[in-house]
């Protein structure tokens, strides 16, 4: 009896891609800088996911959300990547290339994945870059190099909107309290909209240069105490979607 053609590995790298055919995941990291300085918002963003998808003839499963920090480790994109392996659709869909990767090389070992994988790469605003396993777009080097170019400037602007702060009053380690119109405030809040833990706050609050009142790093306590001070209603409306949670698992058992 023949064995059949070509590896284990790979006869089951192509049963995943035909499972996964016709569906994509999208992608959307959040930061409240873009939005604010360019209209990147939240529902913005995935209404272009679905309008691509629609024009290009395939399902949208779900729009995978992260929060921007400074973190490494993106657990919204490993896990979406895990999804992909999985078998739970072929393509994944973002608004742009520059908010794919944290860097070049991030962005460019993202794309080697995908082509050795057999994903499908697709930007709602420059199209395909890997399609079947090849890179679709021969502009993909020059797009990711500008990239990297876009992603240096938003560090600038970042930097820029800090010392702006600093220099309409917002003074570090005065001993003040937060306002709840102060930038920092204002980001706290937009990610606890967002549906991110406290600690998720305190970890992009901290890799975004900001610190507290008294000039120190936040962490989950100071996070809490400033958002039950300016944003009661959201921390209520937390902690009562948390004790319904837990009533639910435990009615489970």
């Amino acid at each position: 009896m023949a064995r059949p053609r070509g590896s284990r590995k790979a006869q089951e790298r192509q049963e995943r891609i035909q499972q996964g055919a016709g569906r994509a995941l999208g992608y959307v990291r959040v930061s409240t800088r873009l939005q604010a300085e360019e209209g990147h918002s939240l529902h913005g963003q995935e209404q272009r996911l679905r309008e691509v998808c629609e024009r290009e003839g395939i399902e949208l499963v779900e729009v995978v959300v992260e929060v921007e920090s400074g973190a490494k480790v993106r657990p919204g994109l490993t896990a979406l990547q895990a999804r992909i392996r999985e078998g739970e659709a072929r393509c994944i869909v973002y608004p742009k290339l520059d908010r794919l990767g944290r860097s070049l090389i991030d962005t460019a070992k993202l794309v080697e994945w995908a082509c050795a994988e057999g994903v499908d790469l697709l930007s709602a605003d420059e199209g395909w870059q890997v399609r079947g396993g090849e890179k679709a777009d021969k502009m993909l080097p020059f797009r990711l190099a500008m990239a990297e170019v876009e992603l240096q400037r938003i560090r600038e602007r970042t930097k820029e909107g800090l010392a702006a702060a600093k220099s309409k009053g917002v003074q570090l380690g005065s001993g003040q309290r937060l306002q709840a119109a102060d930038p920092v405030t204002v980001r706290a809040v937009e990610l606890l909209r967002l549906g991110a833990t406290y600690a998720a706050i305190a970890e992009a609050l901290n890799a975004e240069g900001h610190r507290t009142a008294r000039g120190g790093a936040f962490h989950v306590g100071p996070v809490y105490k400033l958002l039950r001070r300016v944003a009661p209603e959201l921390v209520d409306a937390r902690a009562e979607g948390n004790r319904v949670g837990d009533g639910l698992a435990a009615a489970a058992l």
